[in-house]
């Protein structure tokens, strides 16, 4: 009877540590996938967000020919991480995954701040131009104001120099 019990422990024990691994490895795995897949998520968010910023940049009058340079190794880096992902060959996946995220943090950072300088070189274009306009304004008014005083002047001298005519009333 005491073999039995035994045996009967060792059986269980066995069983113990075989589900046990059984089931942390298939967690782990999940985790991994979670893990993994997350990281995607991630990454295709920000190079959203960046292809926005960057189209906002473009919408304010940027140059973002480099910008779209960028975003787009920035997509092809996702698009691989992607197809590796469905594959199930999870090897390359996090580089990838992790140079994507970079390029796409960086080229937001660079496309938010040439909109802001947009948006400065606009707002100092917009008052620039009005400085221009109103100075021009005042000085085109004054060179009226000049020409009409000199005419003025002429007309008037002219007008005194100018003999009287006699008209002879008819009734």
């Amino acid at each position: 009877m005491n073999k039995l019990y035994r045996l009967l422990f060792i059986t269980l024990f066995i069983i113990t540590i075989s589900l046990n691994y059984y089931f942390c490895s298939e967690n782990n795995v999940f985790a991994q996938t979670d893990q993994t897949a997350s990281k995607l998520q991630a990454a295709n968010n920000a190079v959203n967000k960046a292809f926005n910023t960057v189209l906002d940049a473009e919408k304010a009058g940027g140059n973002v020919t480099q910008l779209l340079e960028k975003l787009n190794i920035a997509g092809m880096l996702l698009a691989e991480a992607q197809n590796a992902f469905n594959s199930g060959n999870t090897a390359n996946i996090t580089p990838k995954v992790e140079n994507a995220l970079q390029i796409a943090d960086q080229v937001n950072s660079e496309a938010l701040n040439l909109h802001e300088a947009i948006l400065v070189e606009s707002q100092n274009g917009f008052w620039l131009t009005v400085f221009f306009t109103v100075v021009g304004a005042v000085a085109f008014g004054f060179s009226l104001f000049i020409v009409w005083r000199r005419f003025k002047c002429f007309y008037i001298k002219k007008l005194f120099g100018a003999k009287p005519e006699v008209v002879e009333n008819k009734p």
